[in-house]
């Protein structure tokens, strides 16, 4: 078998007869059931915007580590510099069944996160923290927040496909996204020749899923590039279209439909020799709900049966990164 990944045109989803939209239905569900990704075309993000950010996150990871320092992550729920050694961070964890590599992952990031402050300390630190941009690059600042208003923008157009995927009310996800919990990613991948040899099984990114909602990916093409799994075909290497972003399903939307959809597992491979130069660069939106909603797993035969338990959305997530929280007595 070999599979099928679907590329939905936001434009002609939203002048589609109801006829249209059906089928378009149809392949959209059924993809996320066996791998939990698809394409998004007509998304209305300007490609001179995704270069531009792009540009600004090279330029801040060629900065010295001495200057890229001050910003660096210390904890699962900061925003900041992300470096590349096992000091370096906090990881997401590896897919169920993957084992443990022996060698850190070939990658570093820089996070951000929403503006969303609300005055509680405790839920501003874990939910909504401060944004930590480099003094030394202004321009990486406006970049970002251009991309990111963006981002939540076509996260919500997808929130409402899905849901009308299900059946269920538009604005189902979407009501519970008000002050959504994201992060946005810039992942550089360095080339081959900058970091020398690999160790035994290292990976630009190991095997995960990631632990929100959905995912907003905008790639670039390479040897060493994005692998998505399913159990029909095991590892291959999706679609690549330079005008399209990759959506994929993460742990909160395989709960919510208690295992109708997958959260897409995926990785990126190791710079090959192939292409000893070959340097990408990532944009990566992960995008939840609001911090303290109940997600519990929806009844059949919209849910697919699993018998999955509710889980509180931000708790869940940090969670998964050893973060114990609890929100209970919190103001969202």
């Amino acid at each position: 078998m070999k599979t099928t990944i679907p590329a939905v045109d936001l434009d002609e989803w939203h002048t589609a007869s109801a006829e249209r939209r059906r089928e378009i239905a149809e392949g959209l569900d059924e993809a996320l059931r066996e791998t939990g990704m698809f394409l998004l075309d007509g998304h209305g993000v300007p490609k001179e915007l995704m270069d531009e950010f792009r540009s600004r996150g090279r330029e801040f990871f060629a900065l010295p580590r001495e200057v890229k320092a001050p910003y660096s992550i210390e904890a699962a729920y900061d925003s900041g510099w992300l470096e590349m050694h096992p000091g370096g961070g906090v990881g997401v964890p590896l897919a169920e069944g993957e084992e443990a590599p022996s060698a850190p992952d070939l990658h570093e990031s820089f996070y951000v996160g929403p503006a969303h402050g609300t005055g509680n300390a405790y839920l501003d630190t874990y939910c909504y923290p401060a944004n930590r941009w480099p003094e030394e690059l202004p321009a990486l600042r406006e970049a970002a927040e251009k991309y990111t208003a963006h981002m939540v923008r076509v996260a919500h157009e997808v929130n409402a496909i899905l849901a009308t995927v299900l059946g269920l009310p538009e604005d189902f996800f979407n009501s519970r996204a008000t002050k959504a919990t994201w992060t946005q990613n810039a992942s550089w991948y360095p080339s081959l020749r900058s970091v020398g040899r690999l160790e035994s099984g290292q990976l630009r990114n190991g095997p995960h899923t990631d632990l929100g909602t959905v995912t907003l990916l905008s790639r670039q093409a390479g040897v060493g590039g994005l692998q998505a799994w399913n159990e029909a075909d095991g590892w291959f290497s999706p679609p690549y279209s330079p005008d399209s972003l990759i959506v994929n399903l993460g742990d909160l939307m395989e709960l919510w439909t208690d295992g109708r959809w997958r959260a897409l597992k995926h990785r990126v491979l190791a710079p090959s020799p192939s292409a000893p130069d070959e340097e990408l660069l990532s944009l990566v939106f992960f995008f939840e709900s609001d911090p303290r909603t109940l997600i519990e797993p929806l009844a059949e035969p919209i849910g697919g049966g699993a018998g999955l338990g509710p889980v509180v959305s931000r708790q869940s997530v940090l969670g998964k990164l050893g973060v114990d929280l609890d929100l209970a007595d919190t103001v969202s």
